[in-house]
């Protein structure tokens, strides 16, 4: 087996560079690895490989095309293996460059149709990098250039993990392709970066690209043990899904896949999302849909009154997607929920969490005015460097401006904001964003441990230890704060309703 030249790890992702190696040889350390990573005794592994020249077949019989007999190949000094993967024959040489990701799909969250998918974009950006353009094309997993096939795909999962993987011609004698037909697929014509861009690369500097690639893609934070919530399993949890199901009432515990939606809906409490689940803007933070929304239900306030009297509400909090398509940008639909919850339920408290009303803030305080008393939270999010990157919709300055509206136009009207740790954020400019809140009359605090909660959603950055969430806390009463919940599971609405005073 060829020594192992390189290995390093990122977020539990293993990369282990095997040089140019015997593909047989590769093919048994897959096999071990693949065992070890299924009985849980290694992360997620990626090798990064060269072969000598060698011919494969893989399980689908009708795509193995020999047009050379192997006593020929093996003249030629072509190795010949039958192996037991998805595709048909392909050919692998020096100058190619060959990636075999040992992964558990379960714990990634993917199937096997998005695997490939993952495993395409990795080589589309890998080529980009490499001033070449590739598309995939439906039903044929890998990559063409053109009409010319530039990477090929082949993979098998065995107790919902991956081995075998993908091709990327970059610099290798095509000419290994004439002894078969490629995949099965009749006329296909193969290239390489090589033969589109007459540059001729470092295969090292390019292992080094892949590397970078594989770990944005693939490398994963696996959550610490303060971060891990058991499942939901109570009569009150399955009562109130009941109940918010058979009225349509959307929450955002569901929509952003809060991880506190166990605990709260057990406890008979949920914050309600108004004016639909389609957001105006798409915040890489958020798993709320973004596109264009439809127009706002008038039958919803009416709904949410009968929830809040059949989960017997004390304390509701009401929130909405972004809806910068309306004139008041949704404010008045905020204040006809409360007034009809309120008709029905006179004790109910109530805090709503607002979007930034872009270009109709003061219109829309104050029609919210008429709907008081409530709790007026808005979430600056985070920092005001990482706007662009996780909050390219909003604007840091318009946040603290609402905040410093609602504080001036609502007496004695507590305000309220939030922000997430673990974004890539500086303790600098945490106390400095902590600082602008509480100047603009911000006298409330959530402070909460970003989780990604799609896998389109921007990537974690660091978990934060509880230990650093009770000194933000500690913190936030030294600036001023006069209510402040800090912690790893900490979100805007969870345990509004308690009385934390400090």
């Amino acid at each position: 087996m060829s020594t192992i030249a390189q290995k390093t790890e990122n977020a539990g992702l293993h990369i282990i560079d095997s040089g140019l190696a015997d593909y047989r040889d590769v093919l048994q350390q897959q096999h071990q690895l693949c065992k070890e990573r299924q009985q849980g005794k290694i992360p997620d592994t990626v090798l990064i490989t060269e072969h000598n020249s060698v011919i494969t077949l893989g399980a689908r019989q009708s795509a193995n095309k020999l047009l050379t007999s192997r006593d020929e190949l093996t003249k030629k000094q072509i190795d010949v293996v039958d192996i037991h993967r998805g595709g048909g024959a392909t050919a692998h040489n020096p100058g190619q460059l060959v990636f075999y990701p040992i992964l558990n799909l379960r714990e990634l969250g993917l199937d096997i149709s998005e695997y490939i998918r993952k495993l395409e974009e990795i080589g589309i950006e890998l080529l980009a990098q490499l001033n070449v353009a590739s598309q995939r094309r439906e039903g044929f997993p890998g990559l063409w250039v053109k009409n010319k096939k530039i990477a090929s795909i082949g993979v098998r999962v065995s107790k919902f993990t991956t081995y075998h993987g993908m091709a990327i011609n970059i610099q290798n004698d095509l000419s290994i392709f004439s002894h078969i037909i490629p995949c099965g697929l009749d006329e296909v014509e193969m290239t390489s970066v090589l033969n589109e861009t007459e540059i001729r690369y470092s295969m090292n500097e390019v292992k080094n690209q892949l590397s970078d690639i594989l770990k944005n893609h693939l490398g994963r934070r696996r959550l610490p043990k303060w971060l891990k919530k058991p499942l939901p399993a109570s009569e009150n949890y399955n009562n109130t899904s009941s109940i918010l199901n058979r009225l349509g009432i959307e929450t955002i515990c569901h929509s952003a896949n809060c991880p506190n939606q166990g605990q709260c809906w057990s406890a008979g409490t949920a914050t309600v999302l108004i004016l639909g689940d389609v957001c105006t803007r798409n915040c890489k933070f958020c798993s709320v849909a973004c596109g264009k929304p439809i127009p706002p239900d008038p039958a919803e306030p009416k709904r949410i009154a009968e929830m809040a009297e059949q989960l017997e509400t004390k304390y509701l909090v009401i929130t909405s997607v972004n809806r910068d398509d309306l004139p008041d940008g949704g404010a008045g639909h905020f204040r006809d929920c409360i007034e009809e919850v309120r008709s029905r339920c006179p004790n109910v408290k109530f805090e709503i969490l607002t979007p930034d009303f872009r270009n109709c803030q003061t219109n829309a305080i104050e029609i919210l005015a008429d709907a008081l008393p409530f709790v007026f939270a808005h979430n600056i999010e985070t920092i005001s460097s990482l706007y662009r990157k996780a909050r390219p919709g909003g604007n840091y300055q318009r946040s603290l401006d609402l905040l410093n509206l609602a504080r001036q136009t609502y007496a004695n009207i507590p305000t309220k904001s939030s922000i997430m740790l673990g974004l890539g954020e500086t303790d600098t400019e945490v106390e400095q964003t902590l600082r602008d809140l509480h100047d603009v009359g911000c006298d409330r605090i959530t402070i909460g441990q970003y989780l990604k909660p799609s896998k389109d959603s921007l990537e974690v950055f660091e978990y934060i230890p509880p230990a650093k969430f009770d000194w933000w806390k500690q913190r936030a009463v030294e600036l001023g704060f006069n209510w402040a919940i800090s912690a790893p599971f900490a979100r805007s609405s969870y345990l509004a309703e308690k009385e934390n005073t400090l």
